[in-house]
Order: structure tokens, then sequence, then C-alpha cells
């Protein structure tokens, strides 16, 4: 969103206010510790979406994903997406186009609505391998996806994305979802450290470790009226745990994921 001048913008400010939207994205393991009762919580502060983890690199299908996307729903979110972790080196998911099938298929078996998946793409101890194979895995995957008609989009940071596949440039067929911790609900980061080859994002990933609803959740911002993807209206203040507990690079794993 652009930053306007002091002079006679108080009304344009307001409508790109309104045209926004934030949400909340979860990891698995705190998807199925939440009770139904903790989503019209988090739908009463006013965030409007959920992205919740489908798949946790080694330790595979997320169990509770039907439970929490129902949840999600029903507590009136508008928007629920999932997003996967998955890794060469990481137990089971050595096969990127066998994960992904087998990650849809279950989805599919249990009647989950979903709207996006997100590819994770981002570092843990002894995941991946080179740039160049780590880009082709990172490929299989998403084409398996889309082959199977799911609506795709990629998820990283600066950092992360040039620790995992280099200087790629392949993926910008795919939405950006992007990770910084400027606490900031808005793109103006964005031209200062761009990557992946993405002329815009789609997202922001914010803040990390915030405390919504006594929940742990990431927060996640974008502008209704400017990114390709048709969300709704609602913004909220930042409520950081604490600020410093992850870097400011962003990123969602809160556990290791390579199961061995």
């Amino acid at each position: 969103m652009a930053r306007f001048g002091f002079v006679g913008v108080c009304l344009a400010a307001m409508v790109a206010v309104s045209f926004a939207a934030e949400g909340v994205d979860m990891s698995a393991d705190i998807c199925q510790s939440m009770a139904p009762s903790d989503w019209p919580c988090i739908v009463n502060q006013g965030y409007t979406f959920a992205i919740i983890q489908g798949w946790s690199g080694g330790y595979g299908y997320n169990s509770g994903l039907s439970d929490c996307v129902a949840n999600a729903w029903a507590a009136g979110m508008a928007h629920v997406d999932v997003y996967v972790f998955f890794c060469p080196n990481c137990d089971g998911c050595s096969d990127p186009a066998g994960t992904i099938q087998t990650m849809v298929n279950n989805m599919a078996g249990q009647n989950i609505k979903y709207g996006m998946l997100w590819f994770d793409t981002e570092q843990c101890d002894g995941c991946w391998n080179d740039a160049g194979s780590n880009a082709a895995y990172i490929h299989t995957g998403v084409n398996q996806a889309v082959s199977m008609g799911v609506t795709v989009g990629m998820y990283s940071s600066p950092y992360e994305w040039g620790q995992t596949v280099g200087g790629d440039t392949s993926f910008t067929a795919y939405p950006l979802w992007y990770a910084n911790y400027d606490g900031d609900q808005s793109f103006d980061d964005w031209s200062s450290d761009p990557f992946g080859g993405w002329s815009s994002p789609a997202m922001h990933q914010f803040a990390g470790d915030a405390s919504v609803c006594g929940i742990d959740v990431d927060l996640t911002w974008y502008p209704d009226s400017g990114a390709p993807l048709n969300r709704t209206k609602g913004v909220r203040p930042v409520r950081l745990v604490n600020p410093n507990s992850r870097p400011a690079r962003g990123g969602m794993l809160r556990k290791p994921v390579r199961k061995n």
C-alpha cells in the first residue's frame, strides 16, 4: 500500500485501509492443539482468512487438517488456504510429485474445502541440497499440484529464498507471499529487498509469533484492491508475543521437520 503525504490524504488513507485484509497462519501442531471455540475468537478479533499447514516435512500430513479447516470456515473465515513444507531430505518426501499427490488426494478424500496451496520455501537443518536441484524439486511438486487442478502460490523471504534456491527466477507465474517481520501492514519494504524475479508480491507476512486469543500464529496482510487474490476486508493492530523470538527475515518453521 502506498504511503501518502499529510495534506488532504485522510480520506485516501481510510480508503486504502478499508481495502485490505489481515489473517493468520499456523503450523500443524498449533492447529491440532486448538479447540473449535478458538476460531470464533480469532474471527471476532477481525481476522478474515487463515492459512493452515497441511504437510510438515518428515512428519507428513497434518492429521488434524480437516477439523482445523472446517472449524475455520464454521467460525466465519472468508478464506481458508493450506501450506506445505517439504524437502528432498525430509523422511518420506524424496519424491516431490508423490508427496504432493498424497497430500492433495488426502484433502480430496476428506472433502477439505480450501482456496490455495502455498509452497513454503525455507531452510532447516539438513533438509536441502544445492540450489539448482532444490529448485527442480520444488518445481516438480508445484507442477504436480497444478496438474491436479490446485491453485498454487509461493511463500519465502529474501534470505530463505537465496539460501534455498539461490537466484532462481522461474516461479514468477505464481503469486508470492513473502515474510518480513517489520510489523508494517504494507508492501513498503518490498522495493528495498525484492527477490525471486517477482515484480510485486501478493501478501506480506509482517509478524511472527503473535498471540491471538492465546494462540501462537503469524500475521499476514494484503491489499484487497491490488493483489491477485480476492480477499475480504479488516485490519487489526499487531500483537507480538516476542518480536525477537524469530528472525526478521521470516519463516514458518517452529520445530525440526526432518524426522529420522
